[in-house]
């Protein structure tokens, strides 16, 4: 302890290192305001959005209290109790209420939509459309957020502090004065990378613990299980990038040699190895969008005019859905064509589940590989830990559409008996809308698991190495 003492005088004796600290702190101050002005946008976003809908819907409900005897009463009457109108109208507000660790980790999250409008059209037809990215140039560029701070600044903070730890004293001629006061050139490391470990650690809970004050005062969430794992990660990720260059200055080199040495593994790790692994990944596993874009396109043809096609479509219908077996709408009836067509939509979806589940899984196959290749891509498998943790993956937008999936299925339990039997909505139907209820994501995964222990096993192993070395090292 004395002589980490003994660093911290000297390492304060210079004020370039002060800058250094004070430069990284304001970067991870902004990171963490990125990622707090995205999340206030999406709650800001979700909060209108729900409460235009549900104010939508209580309107229509009020409908069927209107005073019909005026031209004003019957229009609202109509607009909530005639199947094609109340079709038009009627929309559900699904939504993925960012969690608190997005808060760190931007992730995907301005990829993948975080709400959907859903009406009983077909599910996938709707998805596909309001599936856009909405700012591809920033997904491409990705974000500057805590993530971004941990990943890829952290690890050049240490390069730069601790490259020549022990190079400097020997290229400067000070190494036999040091070593002739009994310390070896183990402890001279250790003290100074522990050090430098503590301020980086410092660095780190400021930021951390104003995104958990941030939460707590703007959004209302207390820390959570996903906020514990993004720290231990972080930490975790420091610790191996503390052993690496604690490794580099085991070899004795010069301090030109560990500039090169150090700097070199920053390239390799934070931007070779993701690209390379990364076109590995999209080559060796295929996935084929073409399949669901068309999905969004509307299905068309004269078909739907045809008598025969439309009561062999709601027999079928009524196979596959039993509880709609007992429908009575015929070709005589006003809703008939409309109840042909949503019928086919419904059927249809049922075909495009699989190609959807295929699309999906190629997608998640992507990201595990990525997400437990730590060994040979640390940084990029890191980053795709802690999307996860944010729910702002891959993943987690699967979960999403395939929750608002189920509240289209139960809209259609609502609207469907209507339809089929050819009768008005009633507001006994309205009161029995669903209600999307968002689940929470399990921020444990077997993908997390190997991920943390590579850290920890590859920090072990490079910091193991380094001290053998230095124990045979005589300066």
């Amino acid at each position: 302890m004395a002589l980490v003492g003994t660093q911290f005088w000297r390492f304060r004796k210079s004020p370039i290192n002060f800058l250094l600290l004070a430069g990284f702190l304001l970067a991870g101050l902004y990171g963490l305001y990125q990622g707090f002005a995205f999340k206030r946008k999406q709650v800001t976003t979700i909060t209108t959005f729900r409460a235009e809908r549900n104010t939508d819907l209580q309107r229509m409900a009020g409908s069927f209290r209107a005073d019909t005897a005026t031209t004003q009463g019957r229009e609202a009457y109509h607009e909530a109790a005639e199947l094609l109108g109340a079709n038009w109208n009627l929309v559900l507000p699904a939504f993925k209420y960012p969690v608190s660790t997005a808060i760190f980790a931007i992730g995907q999250g301005d990829v993948f939509p975080y709400y959907y409008t859903v009406k009983n059209e077909g599910f996938f037809m709707q998805l596909f459309k309001q599936g856009e990215i909405a700012n591809p140039l920033r997904s491409l560029a990705g974000h500057f957020d805590t993530c971004f701070w941990v990943i890829y600044l952290f690890p050049l903070l240490i390069v730069m502090l601790l490259f020549n730890a022990l190079a400097a004293e020997l290229d400067n001629g000070n190494w036999r004065l040091i070593h002739s006061q009994g310390v070896t050139a183990r402890q001279w490391l250790l003290s100074q990378f522990v050090l430098v470990g503590l301020l980086v650690e410092g660095l780190f809970l400021v930021v951390f613990g104003g995104g958990l004050l941030l939460n707590y005062f703007f959004f209302g969430q207390l820390p959570a299980i996903s906020d514990l794992l993004f720290f231990v990660g972080a930490n975790l990720y420091t610790a191996f990038w503390l052993s690496v260059v604690y490794c580099i200055n085991a070899f004795g080199r010069s301090t030109g040699t560990n500039a090169f040495y150090a700097g070199a593994a920053w390239i390799v790790a934070c931007i070779v190895l993701p690209a390379l692994v990364t076109m590995l990944i999209e080559n060796s596993i295929k996935v084929d969008n073409t399949t669901v874009s068309r999905m969004s396109r509307r299905p068309q043809g004269t078909k739907f005019e045809d008598d025969a096609f439309g009561v062999r479509t709601i027999r079928q219908m009524a196979k596959l859905r039993p509880q709609f077996r007992h429908a009575t709408v015929t070709p005589g009836d006003q809703a008939f064509y409309f109840a042909v067509y949503m019928a086919y939509h419904e059927m249809l979806d049922d075909t495009n589940r699989g190609a959807v589940q295929r699309y999906f899984d190629g997608i998640e196959q992507r990201q595990r590989w990525t997400d437990a290749s730590v060994l040979v891509n640390p940084s990029a498998a890191v980053d795709g830990i802690f999307a996860g943790l944010a729910a702002n993956d891959a993943m987690a937008n699967h979960r999403f559409v395939w929750q608002t999936m189920d509240l289209h299925a139960r809209l259609h339990e609502v609207f469907f008996p209507a339809l089929f039997t050819n009768r008005l909505l009633r507001e006994s139907d309205y009161r029995n809308l669903p209600v999307f209820e968002p689940k929470r994501p399990n921020p444990f995964s077997w993908e997390l698991a190997l991920n943390y222990a590579g850290l920890l096993g590859m920090s072990v192993f490079f910091f193991g190495y380094a001290n053998r070395r230095l124990k045979r090292w005589v300066g």
